[in-house]
């Protein structure tokens, strides 16, 4: 009788744990005080984004990078943002452009790249290799932090995962490899909301 008390108190205490875990995955939102929220942003102050297409190919960093988006409700899983890098260049100092980059971030901690993004490595005025990030879901390594009232939300990226292909071989790329699956992203974002008026209003990672 005592075996079968604490096999069914262990199930339970098992299933309340599972649901804990369960409700805490749905409750992964984002919220705004407004129906109606602009974001708008730029990578914190004092940080550089920085990307690779793996190992061989040498990391490019950007300077200004800035962030803009939508949120139709005062709720929702996911948030569609769309990046805009400039003053980018790879570790040889030669200069990098890059094209594209509309992103989803998730409640769960990853993102999904929705439009494809393209970096250009220019070379006396030629694009001499081309990185290409195409549209994929999973990448890891997103984490957020309410910075609290209307200061909004920093979005911290260390994604190890991303998919990209290479074009321009070894000697221009410093990789021979065409299709990597480890890409790297890092920088941190901070992002805050205003309503149609203008107004500052909070927004939070739940």
């Amino acid at each position: 009788m005592h075996r079968k008390r604490k096999v069914f108190c262990l199930a339970l205490v098992a299933a309340l744990a599972l649901s804990a875990v369960m409700a805490s995955a749905a409750s992964a939102q984002f919220t705004s005080t407004s129906t109606h929220t602009i974001l708008s942003g730029a990578q914190k102050v004092g940080t550089n984004d920085a990307f690779s297409a793996g190992s061989g190919f040498g990391a490019v960093t950007c300077e200004n990078v800035t962030y803009s988006g939508t949120a139709a409700s005062v709720q929702a899983s996911d948030r569609t943002i769309t990046i805009s890098r400039t003053g980018c260049k790879d570790t040889f100092g030669r200069a990098v452009h890059v094209v594209g980059g509309s992103v989803i971030w998730t409640g769960n901690g990853t993102l999904h790249i929705e439009n494809p993004t393209s970096v250009k490595v220019t070379s006396g005025g030629s694009i001499i290799c081309t990185v290409t990030s195409g549209a994929q879901e999973g990448v890891n390594g997103v984490t957020y932090k309410n910075l609290g009232g209307t200061s909004g939300l920093e979005v911290t990226f260390h994604s190890t995962n991303i998919k990209r292909t290479i074009e321009g071989g070894f000697f221009n790329c410093g990789t021979s490899t065409t299709n990597a699956t480890a890409g790297t992203y890092d920088g941190v974002a901070i992002i805050t909301g205003k309503d149609t008026s203008g107004s500052a209003v909070a927004i939070n990672k739940d």
